[in-house]
């Protein structure tokens, strides 16, 4: 379905009933990447994909269009509206789980839980003054993925997906809006944005679960982090996985969906799931 606003178009599906789950893709990903997943769960729940704007179906957008952390979670705040779903379990891969964070905090009655998946706490302030200096919004995507910083980094991130999904990924990318994939990196990157996520998770009755893959380091580090903060948090770490554990592990991470999204509040614990 497309939802028609001020600042373009936002495309969105749902499958399946039952408990809401809601999935918020990462930087640079069209919602593609969680079709294994909704694919297993959809028996079960009512599952909401969305193309964040600029990205994918969700295109082209405004001229005077922004992307903040804030714009994109009003986006979804529009878009859970339109679908009338609520109380539902936010599931957020990477600065996703910033946006969803953000829906949470300013809207409550949406969200009844929340599942953090290879979490970033942004780039570092060096990658930040290369990516203002090297990439003006107004770059041709081919011109902005030719610079190393942000090929390298699309390379790295998207290598352990398999096919055909690993295309459909640098696809997504070539067809991004430029301003999207510039400003909402660097929004990812305010401290802000990041303070949102770790406030939500530290609050005593949310409950949440922390999803990564062994093999990511910067995504572990970040969801111990997390973990350590939250009052009512489950980490599991996924063996021989990297940062796409929804592509690289669509069973192992839908029952990890499916056991958190059924199960009561419990004490804090950590699992080493094997794959």
């Amino acid at each position: 379905m497309i939802l028609n606003t001020n600042n373009g178009p936002l495309y969105f599906e749902v499958a399946g009933s039952g408990t809401p789950l809601v999935f918020a893709s990462g930087w640079a990903m069209s919602c593609e990447c969680w079709r294994p997943v909704v694919t297993l769960l959809q028996s079960r729940y009512r599952c909401l994909i969305y193309d964040a704007r600029g990205t994918g179906r969700s295109q082209p957008v405004a001229l005077d269009a922004s992307f903040t952390i804030a714009d994109h979670a009003e986006d979804l705040h529009q878009i859970l509206d339109v679908a009338d779903l609520f109380d539902a379990v936010m599931i957020g891969h990477d600065l996703g789980a910033l946006v969803v964070a953000t829906c949470a905090t300013t809207r409550p009655q949406e969200a009844r839980a929340m599942v953090v998946v290879s979490p970033r706490a942004g780039m570092s302030p060096n990658d930040v003054k290369h990516l203002a200096v090297s990439t003006p919004a107004s770059l041709a995507l081919r011109e902005l993925a030719a610079f190393p910083l942000i090929r390298n980094l699309v390379a790295r991130r998207f290598s352990r997906a398999p096919q055909p999904f690993r295309d459909r990924l640098f696809n997504d990318f070539a067809d991004l809006s430029p301003r999207a994939v510039y400003e909402t990196a660097l929004a990812a990157s305010e401290t802000e944005a990041i303070q949102t996520l770790e406030h939500y998770v530290a609050r005593k009755n949310e409950r949440a679960l922390f999803i990564c893959g062994e093999k990511d380091k910067k995504g572990t580090a970040e969801a111990r982090r997390l973990f350590a903060c939250a009052r009512a948090g489950r980490l599991a770490t996924l063996r021989n996985c990297g940062y796409l554990p929804m592509l690289e592990y669509p069973r192992q991470f839908a029952k990890l969906i499916d056991d958190f999204a059924a199960a009561a509040p419990g004490p804090p614990h950590h699992m080493l799931i094997p794959t």
